[in-house]
Parts: C-alpha cells; structure tokens; sequence
C-alpha cells in the first residue's frame, strides 16, 4: 500500500471559541501504489482536511498517516499538492514557476533545465516558456501548477478541486489530459471533486463521505475501461449512485 490512514480524527476551534468542531470522524482507508482514488461528499465535510493531512500540512488529534511505511510528520517533496487556484507566482515566467521547487531543493541547473523542458512538453505548453500567468488561460495556468508538482518525481500527486474554477470544455480536456498523464507516470493520485462525473472519469475508487464530522459512507470501485464514455449506461449509472449518496448526506447533516 502506498498509502495507509488510520483512524484519523479532527476538530477545528469553532470561530466564536465556543468549542471544538468536528471534522474527520475516525477515517480508514488504504490507498494502492498508482492507485486514481477520489474523496467526494457535501461542502465542509472534512474532504481537503483529510487531503492536506496527508500531505503533512495539517496534524490530526488522532490517528496517523503512513507513506510506504513511514509515518508523515510534515511536508516532504514526494507528496506534491495542487490546489484550485494555482498558487502561481505574477512575477515569474512559466519555466520559472515550474523550476521553483526544484531550486529549493538545490539542484543544479542543468538538471533544473532538462526536468521543466520535459515538464512543459509533457503539459503541452511549448511556446508558452516565457509567458507570465496573467498571460495564460486558466486551464494553462492550471497545467504550470501540475508540471510544477510533477517535477519534482512525487510519489503522491494531491489534487485539491483542480478543475473547479474552469469552464466545462476546458475541464473536461484537462481530466483526458490528466489520465494519460497518470498512465505515463508512476504516482499515485488522491483528489477531492465536488463533481461526480470527474470522479467517476478519473478513478479507480471514489471514496464518498458523510456529512461533516465525515465518516467513510461507501467505497465504490470503478471498473470501466478508459478511455471512460460519460454518456454509457455504465458510467451514468455509477455517477447517479455517487449522486445519492451524496444528495442523502447532505439532507442528513442538515
């Protein structure tokens, strides 16, 4: 297993300091090596709190996180995180966004150099190299923070709502982009959608969630060959079922 969570539990300080907030509720779950698995469930469940934990960016109560057998205690470059909005830095050129990390880790320049070539090849954002962001679409914008986190060889890519500020055409190129991306990469893949249909395009397990304190409500395999066929019987069928359980979740926390 590439990844192991037990029995994690998290609260928050409500934001009158009345108490505490319940958040995550006792998860489990094991994660295969190269494993495509999704968190989906209501707004506020827990979804990103559970992402960022493994990403040693947040501790739990209780509970740990293990990564090929190591318990994580904070950020390391093999758990890479991609977050809805970019994170892009203004004053940077595409090819220098990219080779941020690497610099931070002190590689050299040639290495630096041969690893954003391949990243902005494989991105496909030749011609783009000295652009700015604010020069760039949002779905470019989205391939730098991608190729960024790719450069640096992670065992673990976290997706945090990715695509969720993009427009329908440009997220759907994107999630086809991503799975032939993951088939050529050998990562393992944790995102958190709020979108059934990305879930089930991109997964090889959709993890739905109660509402918040989140509890695991269904694990749901999907055994559809990819490239996957949104309009399929099979494929509407699995997205209508994440559906209600989600729709169920969200009348029962309420």
């Amino acid at each position: 297993m590439a990844i192991i969570i037990k029995n994690i539990t998290k609260s928050f300080t409500k934001n009158d300091n009345s108490g505490q907030l319940a958040i995550l509720n006792d998860i489990s779950l094991e994660i295969s090596n190269q494993e495509f698995i999704s968190f989906v469930g209501p707004s506020g469940c827990g979804k990103s709190t559970l992402l960022r934990i493994i990403a040693g960016l947040l501790t739990p109560e209780s509970g740990s996180v293990e990564v090929d057998g190591v318990p994580v205690k904070k950020p390391e470059s093999d758990r890479m995180m991609v977050f809805q909005d970019y994170v892009l830095f203004p004053w940077q050129t595409v090819e220098k966004n990219i080779a941020m990390g690497l610099k931070m880790a002190g590689r050299d320049k040639e290495y630096i150099d041969r690893k954003v070539k391949w990243a902005i090849e494989m991105i496909g954002l030749q011609g783009f190299e000295k652009s700015y962001p604010h020069q760039l679409s949002g779905g470019m914008k989205q391939r730098v923070a991608i190729a960024r986190a790719l450069v640096m060889n992670p065992k673990i890519l976290l997706m945090d709502e990715p695509f969720g500020a993009l427009d329908s055409y440009t997220k759907m190129k994107l999630q086809s982009e991503l799975v032939q991306l993951c088939a050529k990469k050998e990562f393992t893949t944790c995102l958190v959608t709020h979108d059934s249909e990305e879930a089930v395009f991109l997964s090889d397990r959709i993890v739905v969630f109660t509402g918040s304190p989140a509890r695991i409500q269904e694990i749901i395999s999907v055994d559809l060959p990819r490239p996957r066929d949104r309009v399929s019987k099979e494929f509407i069928a699995v997205r209508d079922h994440i559906l209600s359980l989600t729709t169920s979740g969200m009348t029962d926390h309420i």
